[in-house]
């Protein structure tokens, strides 16, 4: 499996000739970080909720009318709001891909959305803007940084979940310098923990 990351939860997955992107929210668009060219034959297009940062409705119409073979999962909440805006989606999903409903954590002053916690191919488990999460695939992709959580909660969370591999996603807020600190700390502890941090930079291909 192949994993890259562009800006904040965004992250395209290739593995057996299938192709799937994961959360293309505005922050995404707006850094013009991926150029959609490269998701020749995507296969699915997946969104945990509808919060913007997630899903970017003018994004994903663009992807979507460039490769409308595409299948659009999400959940009940998101599909209707999609549904409004002309896009049709499902949340039924291919056998290799798992989806649970896990709750969104709260938000000051405002309503929380569904959202809904995917596992790919059992290697990757993306949980959106949850950590209630009670179990993990071997790879991780772990919200770090956010209104609604704290690093020290996230990092916990991860320890308890002892996943081979942590991959950081939700941290927008953070600046090039304060990733590029943080990144480093988490590599030394998770290390001590016997789990594997990478931090991924916008556009940095792995193999897991």
């Amino acid at each position: 499996m192949e994993i890259t990351k562009f800006v904040h939860s965004c992250l395209l997955i290739e593995f057996n000739n299938k192709k799937i992107l994961i959360d293309p929210g505005n922050f995404t668009f707006d850094s013009k970080s991926l150029d959609i060219d490269i998701l020749k034959g995507l296969d699915y297009l997946i969104v945990t909720h509808e919060h913007p940062d997630h899903m970017h409705i003018p994004f994903i119409k663009m992807i979507i009318a460039r490769y409308p073979n595409s299948v659009l999962i999400t959940n009940q909440s998101s599909q209707e709001i999609l549904k409004r805006e002309g896009v049709v989606a499902t949340n039924t999903t291919p056998d290799f891909i798992e989806s649970s409903s896990v709750a969104h954590e709260k938000v000051f002053g405002v309503e929380v959305p569904e959202n809904t916690l995917f596992k790919i191919n059992k290697i990757l488990t993306h949980p959106g803007d949850s950590l209630h999460i009670l179990s993990t695939t071997p790879v991780l992709a772990l919200p770090v940084q956010a209104p609604w959580c704290s690093l020290t909660q996230s990092v916990e969370l991860a320890v308890s979940l002892k996943p081979d591999t942590v991959l950081p996603i939700h941290d927008w807020h953070w600046s090039d310098l304060a990733r590029e600190i943080f990144y480093k700390r988490l590599e030394g502890y998770f290390a001590k923990e016997g789990i594997k941090f990478i931090g991924l930079k916008t556009g940095e291909k792995i193999k897991i």
